[in-house]
């Protein structure tokens, strides 16, 4: 088995953790996005967590897909 290079396994975990920031934006739970992504629900607590640190903002999309209040985890 060959090790990935760096810069590759960094430029796919950004990307998952885009992926995890936008359905978390959308109003999916842990759990939910954990089952969407095929992935544990763990690594989406990381990721969020991660999200969070870096300033990201993690606001909620409205119905009308306009960011609503932010809410209280």
């Amino acid at each position: 088995m060959i090790a990935e290079e760096r810069a590759i396994y960094e430029g796919r975990s950004r990307e998952r953790r885009n992926e995890i920031v936008e359905l978390h934006r959308q109003g999916l739970k842990g759990y939910e996005i954990a089952r969407e992504l095929s992935v544990s629900v763990g690594l989406v607590s990381m990721r969020l967590k991660e999200a969070r640190e870096a300033g990201i903002d993690l606001t909620r999309y409205t119905a009308d897909g306009d960011m609503g209040q932010k809410t209280a985890p």
